[in-house]
């Protein structure tokens, strides 16, 4: 009788142990507007199901979030095969970060050409199918020739990436398409580019250089921002309107920003921080440069005016606080040279522009000191300005390593009805294990119950 007590004991210790883990399968799931996780695999099953995912809520009556799963626990992205579109969103900093992204059969929209999704509805690049491994990657240089769209975060956070060649169909970059890429260090854009998405090259520590060509109609806010290493950046030949918020903040190493004949305003705090700038050249007529455009560009001694006047320049370019009694320099509020007392610039122009600066052989204008300058003179401070020439990258980058990678798989959207397979069998397996035991138990039971009753 004891034996039968221990046997049974053994059979309830086992099915206790099992219980977890059958629970821990069956509760690894979830679902919602538009989407399917399980098993660290989420399958986006409409449009707006990724966006509807990575935004989830706090209940402040509860204190429990609405969801269980957060784009932290996904190994795995599939496209479903009734989605036509799809982009990352970015919620609490968090970003989506798959190890791979598989098509479901049956898509007409996305397709994987040579490791990369693409939507050839749009012609935009998603992002690689094997994102684990192209994440590791130095160069870049097999991105399909059919791309004309890089797709919002498509490169983000590629920290080893060194180098990357861009098919001359390119016309759009999308926002933040490049952000974090700290090992970027210089980058040739196509021809055919016209805009550039906000933060799109955001915290790129590396970039020291990049060609902007004449095509380039609009660079959003925070474009370049934080990219400490950027000594030059050709602006002169774009056709940009306008210079965003923060889309030069904080370039430590910049020193000249040449501005094109196009731009008609710099907006607040758009040079925010260049803690070494030391001249701007400003080659349109009426231009608008707003409040704190320069903020914190304590190095700022000389703004060039090739054409004309400005149309509006702000009370406190430089985010100060004070001003001198004369009017003539202000208190530094910058982190490095707080309370320091700095000369505001001298604002330069051309004799074929004396009339309209000082009409009168005026010294000052709006409370700012003016200055004729001779063409030759403004050439060669400009030249003096640039020092060496900037890189030229011709040709195809140095090819270290290839982006290709095996064609994935497809898979098929689980059904929300239906068990898992991978679960299902965990189940079965312990199940059975359990049943076994018991039976084992049972039969040495009979066998020790036959054996006393022969002897």
């Amino acid at each position: 009788m004891k034996l039968l007590k221990r046997i049974v004991l053994t059979m309830l210790i086992l099915l206790v142990l099992t219980a977890p883990s059958l629970s821990l399968a069956e509760s690894d799931y979830e679902t919602g507007d538009g989407w399917i996780f399980r098993d660290g695999t989420l399958t986006i099953t409409q449009n707006g199901g990724l966006k509807d995912f990575e935004f989830y809520e706090h209940n402040p009556q509860t204190g429990e979030w609405t969801r269980s799963h957060t784009v932290d626990d996904v190994k795995t992205l599939i496209i479903g095969k009734n989605v036509t579109e799809l982009s990352i969103e970015m919620y609490d900093w968090k970003i989506l970060n798959p190890s791979s992204i598989l098509i479901e059969n049956g898509n007409s929209s996305f397709v994987n050409i040579d490791g990369w999704i693409v939507n050839t509805k749009t012609n935009t690049l998603f992002g690689a199918s094997n994102m684990a491994q192209t994440r590791t990657m130095k160069t870049i240089d097999n991105i399909p020739s059919s791309i004309e769209h890089i797709g919002a975060r498509a490169f983000s956070y590629f920290q080893e990436l060194q180098q990357i060649q861009l098919p001359q169909s390119i016309v759009s970059i999308g926002e933040r398409a490049f952000e974090n890429c700290d090992s970027l260090s210089s980058l040739v854009l196509p021809d055919s580019l016209t805009s550039i998405g906000d933060i799109a090259f955001d915290d790129c520590d590396a970039l020291s250089y990049i060609k902007l060509d004449a095509n380039i109609e609009q660079i959003g806010c925070s474009t370049f921002n934080s990219c400490e290493s950027l000594e030059d950046v050709n602006l002169d030949d774009t056709k940009i309107q306008a210079l965003p918020t923060i889309s030069f903040g904080s370039c430590d190493q910049l020193k000249l920003l040449r501005l094109p004949a196009t731009i008609t305003k710099i907006e607040s705090q758009a040079l925010n921080g260049c803690q070494q700038l030391n001249i701007v050249m400003i080659t349109s007529n009426d231009i608008v440069i707003e409040n704190s455009a320069f903020g914190y560009c304590d190095s700022l001694q000389k703004i060039f005016f090739s054409k004309g006047t400005p149309g509006f320049i702000g009370k406190s370019l430089f985010s100060e606080t004070d001003k001198t009694p004369d009017g003539k320099s202000y208190i530094s509020s910058s982190s490095k040279r707080r309370g320091e007392i700095i000369p505001y610039p001298t604002l330069y122009y051309t004799a074929a522009y004396a009339d309209e600066w000082a009409p009168n052989g005026e010294t000052e204008w709006n409370g700012y000191t003016i200055q004729q300058i001779s063409q030759e003179e403004l050439d060669a401070i400009l030249a003096e300005a640039r020092g060496e020439a900037p890189p030229v990258l011709t040709g195809t980058p140095t090819q270290t390593a290839s982006a290709t990678t095996a064609p994935e798989p497809t898979a098929t959207s689980p059904d929300k009805n239906e068990p898992d397979q991978a679960t299902s069998a965990t189940a079965e397996i312990l199940l059975l294990s359990a049943i076994a035991a018991v039976a084992v138990g049972i039969a040495v039971f009979a066998w020790l119950r036959k054996r006393k009753t022969t002897k």
